[in-house]
């Protein structure tokens, strides 16, 4: 800054002593030339450096989120992916077809065969969710967190006899309910075989003797996950928007 102040003057000075255009010309052109070479910056340098400018805010923005997302902070609110956990858990008991499960694979008209059924979709929701990682562990227990609402409000229904025993009871279900996580996560990731193990344990009970019907359920959970992986984030971060597959009849699952 100093530099250019005493440049400045040396300027001012040259022009004070010229008194005429020829005297003018020599005399400025030591100082004019350095100036024009050294001080002017062409146009598209100063864009360059606008868009460097906006690059650098854009990535240092990226890291703060990167920041905020590692303490724990989400990139959608927190109240929001809460309301979009009810909403998917609800796509569940209202919109599954249970009478379409209960026929076509003979299953008992009773409380645990309702929840086998919701089980089986909560898990395909929670595969789904899992993919989206900070939020998607959020919306997870979200899920969860629905489903055992629903779950014992239900179950209070019944025919309890004791405060006690409906909690031994729903004790029983929720260490059933993580088995069959791992399970169907286990057989998802493998073969057919592998998932068509998995179901048969815990969908059926062991007690299946019927490998059309196990085969009609597998064929149902590979094409309604990968549907449900087709989703777009906001779909099932922000607004949930879930259809559930019909269930083909046993007799047509051969044929596709």
């Amino acid at each position: 800054m100093r530099t250019n102040y005493c440049y400045f003057r040396s300027f001012c000075k040259v022009l004070s002593t010229c008194n005429s255009n020829k005297l003018m010309q020599p005399c400025l052109k030591n100082y004019l030339i350095p100036f024009n070479s050294s001080l002017c910056h062409p146009l598209y340098s100063v864009r360059r450096l606008q868009t460097t400018v906006a690059e650098q805010s854009s990535s240092n923005q990226s890291v703060f989120k990167a920041i905020l997302r590692k303490f724990g902070w989400l990139h959608f609110p927190r109240s929001t992916l809460a309301r979009s956990g009810y909403f998917l858990y609800e796509s569940v008991a209202d919109s599954v077809d249970y009478a379409s499960f209960f026929k076509v694979f003979d299953l008992e008209d009773s409380f645990f065969s309702w929840f086998l059924i919701t089980e089986l979709h909560v898990w395909m929701l929670l595969v789904r969710a899992m993919a989206e990682g900070k939020e998607g562990r959020f919306l997870r227990n979200r899920i969860i967190e629905a489903m055992w609402e629903d779950v014992s409000t239900r179950a209070k229904k019944l025919d309890v006899h004791s405060l006690a025993n409906f909690r031994e009871q729903m004790n029983i279900l929720s260490e059933q309910f993580q088995a069959a996580i791992v399970g169907y996560d286990e057989g998802l990731l493998s073969e057919d075989r592998e998932l068509a193990g998995a179901i048969w344990r815990r969908f059926f009970r062991q007690e299946c003797s019927d490998p059309e019907q196990i085969e009609c359920l597998v064929k149902y959970v590979r094409k309604q996950v990968k549907k449900l992986d087709e989703l777009p984030q906001e779909k099932v971060l922000l607004s949930p928007s879930i259809t559930w597959i019909p269930l083909e009849p046993i007799n047509n699952v051969g044929l596709r």
